[in-house]
């Protein structure tokens, strides 16, 4: 695959310290940068919802309160009664 793309003054002098240091094509640093994004990125799937039910539920905070589940409507039934 070819693959053309601008790079601002500052990303173009890294890419290029980083070639004449690795002395590699910029094919294969392009690929080697890519891998490391892409397997970066599958370990770090989980969403930010996901990660703080897994917290929560590894610090036993899931399924500790019992109810109806719709505390968030009806809460002011639960605190005050029927006002």
């Amino acid at each position: 695959m070819r693959i053309e793309t601008e790079l601002d003054e500052v990303h173009s002098k890294r890419l290029l310290e980083l070639q004449q240091r690795l002395q590699k094509p910029l094919s294969t640093i392009v690929a080697d940068i890519l891998n490391q994004a892409i397997d970066a990125g599958m370990e770090c799937s989980e969403s930010e919802g996901e990660k703080m039910l897994r917290i929560f539920a590894e610090e036993g905070l899931i399924g500790g309160l019992h109810g109806d589940g719709n505390l968030s409507v009806d809460y002011k039934q639960h605190l005050w009664g029927s006002e």
